[in-house]
C-alpha cells in the first residue's frame, strides 16, 4: 500500500466508477464541493464531463478504484490532462467503514483522502505497461482456447473407442493419423472442426509470440530474468508487466506478498498460526512463477536441490510454491542489481551478491 505525503494539484476530483455510470465529486483544497454528479460510462459522455470541469484540467487530480474498466476510463482522463491516481479499494474500505455507503459518499471519502495525503494507493502501470499486460494476456487466452479444444477431441475420441499409438496427437503425424479415421459423419465434423480452429490459433499464437519475443529482446530487466532457470521471454515479460516496475517493492518480501506466494496467518491465544498462500495481488504473476518452478530440473543445481528438500518433507505441491516464492525473491535481487543469475550463488540475505538461496 502506498499513501502520498502531500498533494500536488490544488483540485481533486472523487470518482465512484460503475460499469453504467460513475459519480463525479470536484473540491479544493478547503475541502469544498465545487462540482459533484452522475456521469455516463461512456467516452464521449466522460470526455466531455472532464473538460467542463469549472476548474483547469491539469490542476486537477483525479482518483478511481481499480474496477474492470479502469484502465480505458483513466486513459480518457489522462487524455484530457487530468492526472490520475488508483485507491486502494481494501484500505479505502477500511477508513470509510462507518460512514453511509452509497455513491455519493464514496466519491466523496475519495476526494477527500486525496485531498488531504490521506488516500491509500494501490500502483497504477503506465499506459505501455497497460498493453503489455494485455498482450500476454492475449497469448494466456490463446492457449487455453487452444487446450480446450484439444480436450473436446480427445472427449470424442473417447466416445469412439480411439486410442492414439502416437506420443503427440496434435504434432504433424497425430493430426494426419486422427483425420484418416473413420468415425460417425457428427464426430467426424466435430473433430474436424476443432482441428481447423487449433490450426487458426496457432497462427494467431506464432504472430504474438513473435511480438513478445522482440519485446523480450530488448527489455534490459526482461533479459536479466531470462538468465534465471525455467525463465523464458514469455514469462520474464510477464514478470516485468505484472511488476511494474521493482523499484516500488523495497525488499523481496514486499514483492512476494504481492504476488500471493506468502502464507496466511492468523493470532489466537498468543500463537500464531500459518495456513495456506493468500492469493492476494496479482494471480497472473503468482501463476507464471509457479510455472518456472514446474519447469526446474536437476541440471538448475541448487535451485532443484531446494525443491527436492521440501518436496521430500511436504510433498511436491507445497514445494513448487515454495520454489515459485524462492525465485521471485531472487528476481528482485538480480533486477535490482542488474546481475545475471549465477548458480554459484547462496542465499537471499546478507551481500549483494548473495542473491539466490536461502532455507525456507
Amino acid at each position: 500500500m502506498q499513501t502520498q505525503s502531500h498533494v500536488s494539484s490544488p483540485y481533486s476530483l472523487g470518482i465512484d466508477l460503475h460499469k453504467r455510470f460513475a459519480y463525479w465529486t470536484l473540491i479544493n483544497n478547503k475541502r469544498d464541493i465545487l462540482w459533484e454528479g452522475k456521469v455516463l460510462t461512456d467516452g464521449e459522455k466522460t470526455k466531455s464531463a472532464a473538460l467542463a470541469l469549472p476548474v483547469p484540467a491539469n490542476e486537477c487530480q483525479a482518483v478511481i478504484e481499480p474496477v474492470e474498466l479502469w484502465g480505458w476510463y483513466a486513459e480518457i482522463l489522462e487524455d484530457c490532462g487530468i492526472k490520475v491516481v488508483m485507491a486502494n479499494p481494501l484500505q479505502v474500505a477500511l477508513i470509510a467503514k462507518s460512514r453511509m455507503k452509497y455513491d455519493k459518499v464514496d466519491s466523496k471519502i475519495l476526494a477527500e483522502l486525496l485531498q488531504t495525503g490521506y488516500l491509500p494507493r494501490s500502483y497504477l502501470a503506465p499506459r505501455e505497461t497497460r498493453d503489455l499486460r494485455h498482450l500476454l494476456r492475449t497469448h494466456i487466452s490463446l492457449v487455453v482456447m487452444r487446450t480446450r479444444l484439444k480436450v473436446k477431441i480427445h472427449g470424442a475420441m473417447e466416445l469412439q473407442g480411439l486410442v492414439s499409438p502416437l506420443t503427440d496427437l496434435f504434432g504433424r503425424a497425430g493430426t494426419a493419423w486422427l483425420k484418416e479415421q473413420e468415425l460417425r459423419p457428427v464426430y467426424r465434423r466435430a473433430i474436424d472442426t476443432y482441428l481447423r480452429l487449433i490450426d487458426s490459433i496457432n497462427v494467431e499464437l506464432e504472430q504474438v509470440d513473435d511480438e513478445i519475443e522482440k519485446k523480450a529482446k530488448y527489455d534490459s530487466d526482461t533479459k536479466i530474468l531470462m538468465t534465471m532457470p525455467g525463465v523464458g521471454p514469455f514469462t520474464a515479460l510477464l514478470i516485468k508487466a505484472e511488476v511494474g516496475t521493482f523499484d516500488r517493492f523495497q525488499t523481496p518480501e514486499s514483492l512476494a506478498s504481492f504476488s500471493g506466494l506468502i502464507a496466511s496467518s492468523r493470532s489466537s491465544g498468543g500463537k500464531l498460526r500459518y495456513g495456506n498462500i493468500t492469493k492476494q495481488g496479482s494471480k497472473y504473476l503468482r501463476w507464471a512463477m509457479v510455472q518456472a518452478a514446474s519447469r526446474m530440473t536437476p541440471k538448475a543445481g541448487d535451485l532443484y536441490k531446494f525443491y527436492v528438500r521440501i518436496k521430500d518433507k511436504k510433498g511436491a505441491k507445497i514445494a513448487r510454491v515454495a520454489l515459485a516464492r524462492k525465485m521471485l525473491t531472487i528476481a528482485w535481487h538480480i533486477v535490482k542489481k542488474k546481475e545475471p543469475f549465477q548458480a554459484s550463488f547462496l542465499g537471499v540475505s546478507g551481500s549483494a551478491k548473495t542473491v539466490t538461496l536461502a532455507r525456507s
